[in-house]
């Protein structure tokens, strides 16, 4: 995306849609292969070229977005997968993003503010989190979640109540939580220093997942820090809520102002954001320039650890030895940057020395289903979604599955705990670990 392509083009106060990138679009069909809502409904309207045409529609006529199109629109699951397939290059990104604020602003008010205030009020704020981390850990020792959403009335009651069965469905077990350490390294050579990006959601959910992205980093030499931080905003900013990822946008790159560093990242959908920044404030005459430096610091934890070298001796007392593994490729890392290679390596690197078998899953760069609180919001779209990715999974007779992002996680699991099957839904930093870490370190 260039600064021609701005984000969100701003007019009076209010977002407009470029009718440039619109008309880029010249409907030819090719991206419904790559579109997981069209391939499970086979509607056009909820494909990428369908939704560029109501937009297109919306623009010419003007008004209000009819209810059935803002429906059409609000199902599209942001994967990004018909933006690598377009032969045309359509930037349908863009397109999105300029959607997005239009649809907050028709969103339910009783939703919207629920949503505004979960953005701003708790995902920021890492004691909050960590509080209801707590709270959710003791509700599912004692079995309290799967209790009330069991009851009748829950399950066929109005709807905000049949969002306690849902959320009961896409949240994980919540393990202890440790902290991270402030600074981590180890005696001997060093390759140098980075920031860990830990996450909100990330680091509630998959606290254990840093450790491992810690444990790794650290064998290979880095110096590595967890600096004070915030929210990234991607959930704002996808909901369409754009003052509050600005907000965070903003206090991230103070936070991290003081170093030059690398910002490593363990959530693909955080690390996807974090590199927007520069043109989310593109249009900031305070922070454009500090707000691409930031981006241009951002790292996935595979493009990190693909810069180092493990050792050739597994931890063969940790790893699935001659497990049969397959990736499933997180569409904030393979669409939204483009990371594809490096976690291939990485696995293969991995498997070679555990003897473990990777093998391919047809459609990897095929959403789960997951985006982000998509799963809440549009619940029974997911899951059909979800099914196509678990029949792929089921037929490749895999016992463990890799990704690299929380939601990919939460939907997998619970995909794989709604079918009964024996598999392993790891991180890939989790995997790693597995085959390299070093648990003395």
């Amino acid at each position: 995306m260039t600064e021609s392509d701005s984000v969100i083009e701003i007019k009076n106060g209010a977002a407009t849609l470029s009718k440039e990138l619109l008309d880029s679009c010249i409907h030819c069909g090719l991206c419904l292969p790559a579109c997981p809502t069209y391939l499970a409904t086979g509607r056009e309207m909820e494909s990428p070229r369908g939704r560029i045409y109501l937009l297109s529609k919306w623009q010419e006529e003007g008004g209000e977005l009819a209810p059935r199109a803002i429906e059409h629109l609000e199902s599209c699951l942001g994967c990004l997968g018909c933006q690598t397939a377009c032969p045309s290059g359509v930037k349908y990104e863009a397109i999105l993003d300029q959607a997005r604020p239009h649809l907050a602003a028709h969103r339910n008010w009783l939703t919207r503010q629920i949503m505004r205030f979960s953005f701003g009020q708790i995902l920021p704020h890492y004691g909050r989190l960590k509080i209801l981390g707590i709270m959710l850990r003791a509700v599912q020792v004692l079995k309290l979640d799967s209790l009330v959403a069991n009851l009748p009335w829950v399950k066929s009651g109005p709807p905000l109540l049949r969002k306690i069965a849902d959320f009961q469905m896409f949240t994980p077990v919540v393990a202890k939580h440790i902290p991270l350490a402030k600074k981590s390294w180890k005696a001997g050579a060093k390759i140098g220093s980075a920031k860990l990006f830990s996450g909100c959601v990330m680091d509630i959910f998959y606290n254990h997942v840093n450790h491992a992205a810690l444990r790794l980093m650290v064998r290979q030499g880095t110096v590595v820090e967890v600096p004070p931080q915030t929210c990234c905003g991607a959930l704002a900013f996808h909901a369409g809520e754009l003052d509050i990822a600005i907000d965070l946008a903003k206090q991230n790159i103070d936070l991290f102002a003081p170093s030059t560093d690398n910002i490593v990242v363990t959530s693909a959908g955080c690390g996807a954001m974090l590199k927007h920044y520069g043109h989310l404030l593109s249009d900031d005459q305070l922070y454009r320039e500090k707000a691409q430096s930031f981006s241009l610091r951002v790292q996935d934890i595979s493009e990190n650890l693909a810069l180092g070298k493990f050792p050739a001796v597994a931890n063969t007392g940790q790893s699935d030895c001659k497990s049969h593994m397959v990736y499933h490729a997180a569409c904030h890392l393979a669409h939204a940057q483009g990371v594809r290679v490096q976690p291939q390596e990485l696995l293969s690197a991995a498997a070679a020395t555990t003897g473990a078998h990777l093998y391919d899953l047809p459609e990897a760069e095929h959403c789960c289903g997951s985006a982000g609180i998509y799963n809440l919001l549009n619940t029974s779209l997911s899951l059909k979604v979800l099914e196509r990715k678990m029949n792929f999974i089921e037929d490749s007779g895999a016992d463990v599955v890799v990704t690299s992002n929380p939601g990919c996680l939460l939907q997998l699991e619970a995909g794989v705990k709604a079918r009964g099957l024996n598999v392993k839904v790891k991180h890939l930093a989790e995997a790693l670990d597995d085959a390299f870490g070093d648990r003395t370190s």
